[in-house]
């Protein structure tokens, strides 16, 4: 069920999984890496959902090899994903395409390999691409299936900090308002092996699971930290 989360909007996973995932599963099942070096090429072919192989060469040098490449920076204190864990941002000194589009920061995040665009920017993207909007009421994801059987999946989604804290505190009893509406989305690729067909099942239920999972974890908080 993890890794068949890790395609809907990150939010869920996030909260039943505090880990930086991807280095867990793209590069676990990554093939030996490879002697070449890694490329602003090989880059933009992962990041625009041509190459699974680029996105496992990236993450096994970035999250099991430490040390990315010189032209790679990475962003420990991105105030971009704020509230967001398993997140893991470089700025990139030598820019890399996203079909034709000029990207200068890449983020990765489980099977998710994505820039950070304005939202204005990012909505054109998601227009010219032909995504539509996931059926997910808790926050805001588009989507295209590059193959309905398995993937991968171009998307956008919203930075999902706010939300994440809006939902743990809701669960802990807190009255809360709806986060504003996000000025930016992260744009890029999904690799779960998932079906489009499960994707918008999970879809559907993503709230829910969201729920779910922030109610699992303000319990374990009481838990740790018992009310005054």
């Amino acid at each position: 069920m993890i890794r068949s989360m890790s395609v809907i909007l990150p939010l869920a996973l996030a909260l039943a999984m505090p880990a930086p995932a991807l280095g867990q599963s793209a590069a676990s099942q990554a093939e030996p890496a490879a002697t070449a070096p890694l490329t602003p090429e090989m880059l933009g072919d992962a990041l625009s959902c041509r190459s699974r192989d680029a996105l496992w060469a990236f993450a096994d040098a970035l999250f099991r090899d430490p040390g990315s490449p010189a032209w790679m920076q990475e962003m420990p204190d991105d105030p971009a994903t704020k509230g967001m864990l398993g997140v893991a941002g470089y700025k990139l000194a030598m820019p890399v395409l996203l079909l034709g589009q000029r990207v200068d920061r890449v983020y990765f995040l489980n099977d998710w390999i994505v820039t950070l665009w304005p939202r204005k920017v990012a909505e054109a993207f998601v227009a010219a691409q032909s995504m539509k909007r996931a059926p997910i009421t808790v926050t805001e994801q588009y989507y295209r299936f590059i193959d309905p059987d398995d993937g991968p999946m171009l998307g956008a989604f919203a930075p999902t900090g706010n939300t994440t804290a809006a939902l743990l505190a809701k669960a802990l009893g807190a009255k809360t308002s709806p986060p504003p509406p996000a000025t930016s989305l992260f744009v890029g690729c999904n690799y779960a092996a998932v079906s489009e067909a499960k994707f918008l099942d999970l879809a559907r239920r993503a709230s829910g699971l969201a729920t779910d999972a922030s109610r699992d974890v303000a319990d374990d908080v009481r838990a740790i930290v018992p009310p005054k």
